[in-house]
């Protein structure tokens, strides 16, 4: 089901007194059949903007506050259902329980919609994915009153997203030059560029045409020889791999998706700043209510959801979660952590400097994360110690380190790129790896690089090639053609079984798939360094790309 975003690549303009999608790129759809139009990057304008009025409903015990929310087709709101026992207000459900108010959502499939209702005042709490937050800020700061907090996060998306490539890109540095489809109304632009840039590429790079239609772009992809790559999502990525689809598209490959990358597209939820001011303890439940109904997601929330969005089962709704990932309370405190590597602070800056890049935000633009974050509610709803239950089941799950390494946003490089060379002992074909001999050490630090780079990189192989010192390689040639056959291939088994090792740990004790791991030994024939034999002692691991 299509995912209709108020992320970072949607805002609103007023144009002519009506409301119209701007997305990061902007400049018209592609027709299917016709000419390939590429869009342009433009800053972005301000919605209209009203006074916030808070609303009530008397649910049979007096008069309470009442919040509309607005919801699209997708699976991340559960824990909202959940909470709230339907998409009725009740006084059965954890809100009014714990706040004493009402919750009533809403089906508002249109972002413009939902966002002209949040700047309107008609929506005091609507949703947006954290990366968005920097453009959102931007474009709402001139008012006050609708200047967004976030308050929470519903959940990262974990496999719903995703990068189609054809076979003209066998591997991500292709991409240069290359026409790119992106959506509008989707959390992709900030995905494409983050990936565009874990190659040394930026958004100036590439060419990029946007199709709001699915099934359309879809088509598009399939027939048109100039698009390259596609940010796509499901069930179009799947429809599109499935060689029994009609859809299927020969040799298209998916590069990366946001299962490889599950900590990236995050989806929060924000409130108007009017709104939180005066309601600090509703928000505070609100956000606890929400995190406590994360235990509770089940049949009922998967009957109620199938009948907000209209769907044939209950079931139904339940395969909609099962590309997100719902945020418990320890996982919503990592992720607004500012020493986490990989959480709200993070992604923010990373999405200012993309956006600043290419042309979207202004060259000045200086926002602190602490300007649209929140953190005082979570930490209040939180303060019950009612979570202490719920466990962290993401963390270390981007890579092993849970960490982007974006630690200088002037590198814009994030995963290993370089070959690496892990080194042995003379005559050896392992080594202890809880050894504390340095060399030791170096070659598993090394290895936890290499594990990091193939795991959330879900195209990415690598070949292990095992080599030996040739330092007795004239020896050998001095004893005769018989010892010096015999000696090299002795060597090229000792180099075959440096890299066989060195697949083993790969599979066994870092858990890669076998599938993605490939040896071989090429005994004395590649030395490096015939000053210093011990370079040549060595296994290099390279990084190729999955075909």
């Amino acid at each position: 089901m299509k995912r209709v975003l108020l992320g970072l690549a949607i805002l609103v303009i007023v144009v002519g007194g009506a409301l119209a999608y701007k997305t990061w790129f902007s400049g018209g759809a592609a027709g299917i059949h016709g000419p390939l139009e590429y869009a342009k990057a433009e800053p972005l304008a301000a919605p209209a903007a009203g006074g916030f009025q808070m609303q009530t409903i008397d649910l049979g015990e007096g008069a309470v506050p009442l919040i509309t929310v607005p919801l699209d087709t997708w699976g991340g709101y559960a824990a909202l259902f959940a909470a709230n026992g339907g998409a009725a207000p009740s006084k059965d459900s954890l809100f009014y329980k714990e706040g004493r108010f009402a919750v009533k959502l809403v089906h508002v499939e249109d972002a413009t919609d939902q966002l002209k209702g949040y700047a309107a005042g008609q929506y005091p709490i609507i949703w947006a994915q954290m990366d968005s937050l920097p453009l959102l800020y931007d474009t709402l700061k001139s008012d006050k009153r609708v200047a967004p907090k976030v308050l929470g996060l519903f959940d990262w998306s974990a496999g719903g997203d995703g990068i189609l490539a054809k076979p003209s890109v066998k591997n991500p540095a292709d991409l240069k030059g290359k026409t790119i489809l992106t959506s509008s109304n989707t959390p992709f632009a900030f995905f494409l560029l983050w990936y565009l840039a874990q190659n040394n590429l930026t958004g100036n790079d590439v060419k990029v045409v946007w199709v709001d239609d699915g099934a359309k772009a879809l088509q598009l992809f399939k027939n048109s020889p100039e698009i390259a790559a596609w940010v796509s999502w499901k069930p179009y990525i799947s429809d599109c791999l499935d060689s029994k689809s009609p859809n299927f598209v020969p040799n298209a490959r998916l590069m990366i998706s946001s299962k490889d990358a599950n900590q990236l597209i995050a989806d929060c939820y924000i409130a108007r700043r009017d709104f939180l001011e005066g309601n600090q303890k509703l928000a505070a439940s609100f956000v606890r209510s929400m995190l406590e109904a994360v235990d509770s997601i089940g049949p009922k929330t998967y009957q109620d959801m199938a009948a907000f969005y209209g769907l044939k089962a209950p079931a139904a709704a339940q395969i909609m979660l099962a590309d997100v990932h719902i945020a418990n309370y320890p996982e919503s405190a990592m992720f607004f952590d500012p020493k986490n590597s990989i959480g709200s602070e993070k992604i923010f800056n990373l999405a200012q400097e993309y956006y600043k890049e290419i042309g979207v935000l202004p060259q000045t633009a200086d926002y602190d994360p602490s300007e649209v974050e929140s953190t005082p509610v979570l930490a209040a709803a939180g303060k019950a110690g009612s979570f202490s239950g719920q466990k962290n089941s993401v963390q270390n799950s981007f890579n092993t380190n849970a960490d982007l390494s974006f630690d200088s946003l002037e590198s814009r490089t994030v995963v290993l790129t370089d070959n690496v060379a892990l080194y042995f002992d003379p005559n050896e074909d392992t080594f202890d790896i809880d050894s504390d001999q340095q060399e030791i050490r170096d070659n598993m630090e090394r290895l936890d690089k290499v594990a990091e780079q193939t795991k959330f990189l879900s195209t990415t192989a690598i070949e292990l090639v095992g080599n030996a010192d040739p330092s007795m390689k004239q020896s050998f040639k001095d004893k005769g053609p018989q010892a010096y056959v015999e000696a090299a291939a002795n060597l090229k088994q000792l180099s075959e079984e440096r890299a066989a090792f060195i697949k083993k740990l790969l599979i066994e004790h870092y858990g890669l798939p076998a599938n993605r791991v490939i040896s071989k030994g090429v005994g004395w024939d590649n030395p490096i360094d015939l000053t210093d034999f011990s370079k040549d002692r060595r296994v290099d691991v390279m990084f190729v790309s999955m075909k």
